[in-house]
Order: C-alpha cells, then sequence, then structure tokens
C-alpha cells in the first residue's frame, strides 16, 4: 500500500511542480513581451497596445470562467459512475459550443471595432480586429485547458501556457521588426493563441476525444447558477485587485498616480504565484468532496504555500522600497517605502482570499462570492471617503484582504464542525 501510495504522489508532485514552473515562467515571458514591445515601438503605438491590453482583460476574466467551469465538472466526474463516458461527452459538448459562442463574440467584436477605436482614438482598426481574432480562441482554449486542469495534466497545462507565451513574445518582437507596429504586437496574441490549442489538445488525454454513447447528465440551469457564480466572484476579486489603479489615476495628481503605478507593477508580482498553487487546488479539491472526501487539508497547504511565498516578497518590499523600485524600474520612479510596503501587504492579503474563493467555488459554498461583493463596495467607499494621502489606497484593500480572510477561515471551521 506504501509503495502504491508513493507511485501515485509522485507523479502528482511532479506534475504540480510542473505546473508551478510554467506559470511563473508564463507570466515572466508575458512581462518581458511588454518590455520589449515597448522599446520596438514609438510611445503612440506602444500606447495602443496598452489601451487594448486593458480592454483585453475583460476577455481574461472570461477566459478564466469558462475554464473554472470545466475544471469543476470534469474533476467532479472522475468521482462518480462512468467517470470516463461523462467525462468525454462533457469535454465534446463544451468544446463544439464553444466555437459557436467563441465565433459569436468575435463577429460581435468585429462589428464594435470601430465604435472601440474612436472612443480609445486608435486611428488605425488593424490592431482592434486583432483583438477581436483573440476572441474566438479565448473561448475555446480555457475548454481545453480546463479539460487538462480538471484530469489533473498538470505539465502538458504548463506546456500550453509556456507556448502561448513564449509564441506571442517571439511572434510579436519578429512582426514589430517588420514593421507591422502596434497592429504585429496585438496579431501575436491570436496566432500564438491558435498554436497554443493545438498544442493542448494535442497532449490531452486521447480518451476524452472518443465518441461516447455516455450522456454527462449536466443540467443547463444548474451549470449556468454556478457559471454566474463563478464570473461574480471571479470579475469581484478583478475590482477589488485593481480598483487602487483606477481611483488613484482619478484622485490624485498624474505624478503621483505614475509614481504609484510602479508600486501596483511590483505589487503584481505577488499576485502571480498563487495563479498555480490555486490551478493544483482547485481540481483536487473539487474531486475530493464530489467523493466526500475532506478537502481541507489540501487548502491549508495551498494557503501555507502562498502565505509563505508571497509574504515574503511582501516584507522584502517592505523592507527595502528605495533600492528594489530603482533596481526594476529605475530612478525615475519615487515611491515611498510606507506605500509599498502596504501595497505588497494587500496584495498577500487578496491573493490569500482568492485561495479562499477558489476553494469555495471548488466545494460548492458560493455564498462566499457574496463577501466579495461587499468587499467592493466597502472598499470602494473607502478608497473615496479616505484618500488625503496616497498610503490610505492600499491601506483600504489591506483591510479587505483582513476581513474576507477571517471570514474565510470562519466560514471553514463552521463547515468543519457542520
Amino acid at each position: 500500500m506504501v509503495a502504491r501510495l508513493r507511485s501515485q504522489l509522485k507523479p502528482s508532485l511532479w506534475q504540480s511542480l510542473a505546473l508551478v514552473a510554467g506559470v511563473t515562467v508564463a507570466y515572466g515571458l508575458d512581462y518581458l513581451f511588454n518590455l520589449v514591445v515597448g522599446r520596438m515601438l514609438t510611445p503612440v503605438e506602444f500606447s495602443i497596445v496598452v489601451a487594448l491590453a486593458g480592454v483585453g482583460q475583460v476577455l481574461v476574466v472570461s477566459s478564466r470562467v469558462i475554464q473554472t467551469v470545466v475544471t469543476r465538472y470534469i474533476s467532479r466526474f472522475q468521482a462518480g459512475d462512468e467517470a470516463d463516458g461523462r467525462i468525454a461527452s462533457f469535454f465534446q459538448s463544451m468544446f463544439r459550443a464553444s466555437w459557436r459562442w467563441g465565433s459569436l463574440a468575435w463577429l460581435i467584436l468585429i462589428f464594435l471595432s470601430w465604435p472601440l477605436a474612436a472612443f480609445l482614438q486608435i486611428e488605425e482598426i488593424g490592431p482592434v480586429q486583432a483583438l477581436a481574432a483573440a476572441t474566438l480562441l479565448m473561448v475555446v482554449r480555457p475548454v481545453v485547458g480546463g479539460a487538462l486542469q480538471g484530469l489533473q495534466q498538470f505539465s502538458a497545462l504548463s506546456a500550453v501556457q509556456i507556448t502561448q507565451a513564449l509564441l506571442r513574445l517571439l511572434l510579436g518582437a519578429l512582426l514589430v521588426w517588420l514593421g507591422w507596429g502596434a497592429f504585429g504586437a496585438m496579431l501575436s496574441l491570436p496566432l500564438a493563441s491558435a498554436i497554443a490549442l493545438i498544442v493542448g489538445w494535442t497532449l490531452l488525454d486521447t480518451a476524452v476525444k472518443q465518441k461516447t454513447a455516455v450522456h454527462h447528465q449536466v443540467q443547463l440551469p444548474e451549470m449556468f447558477r454556478y457559471s454566474t457564480y463563478t464570473a461574480a466572484g471571479l470579475i469581484g476579486y478583478a475590482l477589488l485587485i485593481n480598483m487602487d489603479a483606477i481611483l488613484v489615476r482619478r484622485l490624485f495628481d498624474p505624478d503621483i498616480a505614475g509614481n504609484y503605478s510602479a508600486a501596483i507593477t511590483l505589487g503584481k508580482v505577488i499576485q502571480f504565484f498563487p495563479v498555480a498553487i490555486i490551478m493544483i487546488l482547485f481540481p483536487k479539491a473539487a474531486r475530493r468532496q464530489a467523493a466526500q472526501q475532506d478537502a481541507g487539508k489540501i487548502l491549508l497547504l495551498a494557503m501555507g504555500i502562498v502565505g509563505l511565498v508571497c509574504g515574503g516578497i511582501a516584507l522584502v518590499y517592505g523592507l527595502f522600497p528605495e533600492p528594489i523600485v530603482r533596481l526594476v524600474l529605475g530612478n525615475e520612479y519615487q515611491v515611498e517605502g510606507l506605500v509599498l510596503g502596504l501595497v505588497g501587504l494587500a496584495m498577500l492579503l487578496l491573493s490569500l482570499s482568492n485561495v479562499w474563493l477558489n476553494y469555495f467555488l471548488s466545494t460548492e459554498w458560493t455564498t462566499y462570492v457574496y463577501l466579495i461583493g461587499l468587499g467592493i463596495l466597502l472598499q470602494l467607499g473607502a478608497m473615496i471617503v479616505f484618500h488625503d494621502a496616497l498610503w490610505q489606497m492600499p491601506a483600504a484593500m489591506v483591510v479587505t484582504g483582513l476581513w474576507l480572510n477571517l471570514a474565510g477561515l470562519i466560514i471553514f471551521f463552521w463547515r468543519r464542525r457542520a
């Protein structure tokens, strides 16, 4: 029995480590893409890429919702009867539907390209339509990614992440070098996503892609309800961590907002690491919940890892703010140590809140989504009322992160007692 347990543990451990490494590398390559393209383009052209990237964040959150929903159902099927047939049936139906809905979204965004370009003051339509083309892939690829995540094929999922990030960097640099400008930089996204989709499809377990006579038995109203909660939770979390950037730009002097952007850029580093841990946590917790097993140990392990690593980075930010800002961003930015320290602490606490959110979504305790919504209202109110000094903005996020973690802890132990 011990030997069998070890044989099961080692592949799972290596798969998990591969995903952590893959996500870290992928985010690093995305950072490098911005640095390389920013140096190659003129400031005006790069501002187009940055503006469209902001619009693309809506698409990214939508992709995460799709992948989360697919992951949840496939993870739960593994604990029930006729698992292989139900997984194959569900994946194939979702994959076909994603092409239909993705194509519709693509057409809609093509028609909206002209008013969107006018709103963003972009003279050439090409970059906007390149983003529209990426919409189709951002609907289809998460279905394959969710299947890989739900089946816990973490090394394959890691390969897909790295493939897209690396190809986006290489193709973007190549197309800009060839003189395609902002259009070339944006076109690299759908091209890289298409190749990453092919890689993911190739690596996906063959049994999932084979036809089956078994029906997945998923009821559309129930899936719609769960998808709605998932979308509300993930979009709400995105608002929590990006609210300060929006309001600082609105409430403070442009020079102060520019310096604060340096703190935000450094703070986002803390958000990268928990993504891989959450991608590992979600299918494992969902599968254990469906099998009526305790998923609490997995949660506590995930919280411990995220707290240790992210807390270490936040501590370094608080102790050595000025050298870090100079080293990473240069001498042009002036960030107070208190501000960067609070941003690091806020990102730590909100990252832990993200772990709670995904754990509760995976174990069907969707009530936590309402707390995320309440957190948005309270944090927004605090930032609007208290903004006499810049440090008050990240301080409001710290308070939100504290009570969201406390609420998660209370709910967790209350459920275990029940």
